[in-house]
Formats: structure tokens, sequence, C-alpha cells
């Protein structure tokens, strides 16, 4: 008998705000490790649409897609093997948004909205302090995410620019 693999399909965001040239990122349990504002993609929701709204929910701003930067699979073990499949897109800030909306799962794992440069963000990741896999994953998957954000926003300064 196969066993099904489950797949969970998830949209991340690396948000710049131009403004400060900084990126919005999420300390998970106190700095034990971090994670790009994002999460499931629900119902019939494009990878698009869950990218927009976990923009508003965990950044607490409303953004504009730049571009797509790419798609992250591993697997998580400790939940019976399912597929993480992560989307990731480079938005701009646009405006804020009142306050960040976590679920009681995100407050209970004290997740922090700090914004920081891309050069801070990719220390921060890179000095993660848990142990824990699937907490490892996450942070590694999205330190790739940043470092593409980076590339891509030093290889399109144009977009910044004033008209």
């Amino acid at each position: 008998m196969t066993k099904l693999i489950k797949t969970r399909r998830a949209a991340r965001t690396v948000i710049f705000d131009e403004s400060s040239n900084k990126i919005a990122i999420l300390e998970v349990k106190g700095g034990s490790y971090h994670k790009i504002p994002g999460g499931g993609i629900e119902g019939e929701e494009s990878p698009e649409e869950a990218a927009l709204r976990e923009a508003i929910e965990e950044g607490a701003c409303n953004v504009e897609i730049l571009a797509k930067l790419g798609e992250i699979k591993f697997e998580s073990p400790e939940f019976g093997g399912q597929i993480n499949h992560s989307v990731c897109f480079l938005a701009r800030k646009l405006n804020d948004h009142k306050t960040t909306d976590f679920t009681e799962e995100e407050k209970a794992n004290e997740f922090k909205l700090l914004w920081l440069s891309l050069d801070e963000a990719i220390v921060l990741f890179k000095n993660v302090k848990s142990k824990i896999p699937i907490e490892l994953n996450m942070n590694n998957r999205d330190l790739k995410f940043i470092l593409l954000a980076k590339k891509y926003l030093s290889n399109n300064q144009k977009l910044f620019s004033p008209n």
C-alpha cells in the first residue's frame, strides 16, 4: 500500500521598504529562528493572493508584487513526511496597515515583526540558534529567498529610482 504524502503549499514574501531600505523579518521564539512573512495558501487562492494576504497579516502592510523569486520544497519527517512547498515573491511595501494579525499559534510562538537591512537580516538568519529540524529548514529556506532578493535588487536598482 502506498502512503500518500501531504504537500503544504505556502506563499512567502520578501517585503522591501524602499523608504528605509529594509525588509520585514519575523523573529520567532525570542530569536530562536527567523522567517519572512508568509503562510499557507487557503482554498482557491493563488500564490500571489496568499502572499498579499500574508503581507497584511504578518508584515502589517500592503504590498505590490515585483517578481517571483523562486520555489523551495523540503520534507518534514516530524509531520509524517509532509512536503513543504513555498513560492516566494519580492514585493514593494506600499503603505502600513494598522498592525499585525498573528494567529494564536504565532502569538504562542512569540512572533515579532522587525524591519532590518538585507545585510542585517542575512547575518541574523546565518546565526540561527534553533537545533530543531523544521525550524532550521524554515530559517534556511527563507535565507535562500533573502539572498535571491538581494541579488534581484542589486541587478534592478532602477526599480526604485525616481522617474
